[in-house]
């Protein structure tokens, strides 16, 4: 096993599955899955950061089948993921103005995602992240491959400063 997937599992999987019990953290568990899951569609469909997402939409639309197509994943990326990530909330249009369809947060539907009748997204955060997380678990060498690495953090004890190298403000320069 990787030290990559150590950490993930450390920084990701773990932090995650102590937010699902609180109902409020809803909106913070999709937005930690959400970029995670770009990055595995990125490295799975061999696209750069720049790159646009459509060429991953067939695989997000993989994951999901319940989006119906891939115009719908599309529709739900642009929702969910432009919205959560640029605004802290869904997306109600395109920058170029078009409507897009309304996007709902429950904990009470017993699937990641639902598309209800009037094509308006329901997206049950937990069981969405519970996918992302097991989807790039079970094949954590795309989500590694070509990608920068995990951030390296260093876990130190911390450190006690004695006060003559803080100095009374007076001598301070």
């Amino acid at each position: 096993m990787s030290s990559n997937f150590d950490s993930f599992k450390a920084w990701y999987v773990q932090v995650l599955e102590s937010l699902y019990e609180k109902r409020d953290a809803g909106i913070a568990v999709l937005m930690i899955s959400l970029p995670l899951l770009e990055r595995y569609l990125r490295r799975k469909y061999n696209l750069a950061s720049e790159d646009n997402m459509n060429d991953a939409m067939g695989g997000l639309f993989a994951m999901f089948p319940t989006l119906g197509d891939v115009n719908q994943a599309r529709s739900f990326w642009n929702v969910y993921r432009h919205g959560f990530l640029h605004q802290a909330t869904v997306l109600r249009s395109t920058r170029g103005g078009a409507s897009l369809p309304g996007g709902w947060l429950t904990h009470d539907i017993a699937e990641p995602i639902r598309v209800e009748p009037d094509g308006t997204f329901v997206v049950n955060p937990v069981l969405f992240s519970k996918a992302v997380l097991a989807t790039i678990s079970g094949d954590f060498a795309t989500f590694e491959a070509g990608a920068p690495s995990l951030p390296q953090v260093a876990r130190r004890d911390p450190i006690t400063i004695p006060s003559t190298y803080l100095g009374t403000g007076s001598e301070r320069r």
